[in-house]
């Protein structure tokens, strides 16, 4: 029994963290910009996968086609955007302007959360579709074009999963550097205060972060659900503890680090436990009748193992790192000149 995971369950495992770090992104966005822990950013995800299972039981059943992921990634996203806008100009707003905390909004953000997965849920649940009998239970993960990998048939959200972090991380970064409002966003990043007296609409530039990060969570959700075995709302209990670690281990202080952050705890959590319990029954082969460890369940160990340990060496996560010195020390930067000599 072999110990490493095979090509497909990396390809599964690459796209799952794909997922997980544009999620992060997202976050990361909307806490650097307003200083708000978003803690219905995943739920939000959840339209995404919710308008997806709508798509494909209303054109996409009996013909997958790869427009499914443009059509689905945009118009869930779109609706997942005007979400997150929403929950910021018509609760989180008002209630700073009433005085409240950071810790005040953090807690409405939870109240949000809740109301949504309810409202998701009972969406599903009461919903009987054209060709799928109930949303809530459905396995939409066969309903996509298949491609070829390594002799498997695969579901093609492997590859559309990172390609889609890929571009959006490029246009995001594009705008960011080369949109006069992308610049205005970065300087009220960096200081609001400066930046209004600049004459830069700092409340227009919180808003257009929050639409956009519920964007990115909407296309993701809406390419994730096809990870799912069952379409269920209530999964992003389990996903928002991923996302808070991937943006805690990238920083929490710059979006590129989230995404960074993101992919590195979507690696770790399904590599770490499937070579964890590979390896155990290699050591401990099961007997017969007997099943092989899975360790699956345990998956938040390690996204939770890994936000401590980063956390001991680098408070500020890895964006706080010092790579230059890092590589200094360890004799990297000589090597690197070598071979630009």
């Amino acid at each position: 029994m072999g110990v490493l995971p095979s090509g497909i369950f990396f390809m599964r495992s690459l796209s799952y963290a794909a997922a997980l770090g544009l999620l992060s992104m997202g976050l990361t966005l909307t806490y650097v910009t307003t200083k708000v822990p978003n803690f219905a950013h995943a739920t939000i995800a959840m339209i995404g996968a919710t308008v997806m299972v709508w798509l494909i039981d209303n054109y996409y059943y009996t013909n997958p086609s790869w427009m499914m992921y443009l059509v689905g990634g945009l118009l869930g996203g779109l609706i997942a955007g005007l979400a997150s806008l929403f929950m910021y100009t018509g609760m989180l707003r008002p209630l700073e302007k009433r005085g409240n905390t950071v810790i005040g909004l953090m807690i409405a953000t939870f109240a949000f959360d809740i109301i949504l997965l309810n409202i998701l849920t009972i969406y599903m649940n009461a919903h009987r579709g054209v060709n799928i009998k109930q949303y809530i239970s459905a396995d939409v993960s066969s309903f996509q074009p298949k491609i070829s990998i390594l002799g498997s048939q695969i579901g093609a959200h492997v590859v559309v999963l990172p390609l889609a972090a890929l571009l959006l991380s490029a246009a995001f970064h594009l705008f960011l550097t080369k949109t006069k409002f992308g610049v205005a966003m970065r300087a009220t990043i960096e200081n609001p205060g400066l930046a209004a007296v600049m004459g830069v609409n700092v409340n227009l530039v919180y808003m257009v972060s929050w639409f956009i990060s519920g964007f990115i969570a909407g296309v993701a959700g809406s390419l994730m659900v096809f990870t799912f075995k069952n379409a269920n709302p209530s999964v992003s209990a389990l996903i928002i503890v991923s996302v808070f670690a991937g943006s805690i281990v990238g920083g929490l202080a710059s979006v590129y680090w989230g995404l960074i952050g993101g992919l590195i705890v979507g690696l770790s959590e399904k590599l770490g436990t499937e070579i964890t319990a590979n390896l155990y029954n290699a050591l401990f082969p099961p007997g017969p009748g007997e099943t092989p460890l899975s360790l699956a369940s345990y998956e938040k160990v390690i996204s939770l193992g890994l936000v401590i340990i980063v956390l001991l060496f680098s408070p500020q996560g890895l964006a706080g790192v010092n790579w230059r010195g890092l590589a200094e020390r360890l004799g990297l930067s000589r090597l690197v000149g070598r071979a630009k000599g």
